[in-house]
């Protein structure tokens, strides 16, 4: 992505940084109960099992051949 000469930088001090991480926090945790609600077979919370030297993620067979968005929660 190209930079345009409009484009300014934005310095935030610590406390700055972490009332914008906490609020983004918390309007992701909303994006993401809309999104359930919204299409509720679509997202699913699964654990992600340890395999080996990496991580699988478990689903049904109806998803065989489908594209997946991951979005991993702490």
């Amino acid at each position: 992505m190209k930079k345009t000469k409009s484009a300014k930088r934005i310095e935030l001090n610590s406390r700055e940084f972490k009332i914008n991480l906490d609020r983004f926090q918390k309007d992701f945790k909303k994006i993401y109960a809309s999104m359930k609600k919204i299409i509720p077979e679509k997202v699913k919370d699964i654990k992600i099992q340890p395999f080996r030297n990496s991580s699988h993620i478990i689903l049904p067979k109806k998803y065989v051949n489908k594209k997946a968005i991951v979005i991993v929660k702490k």
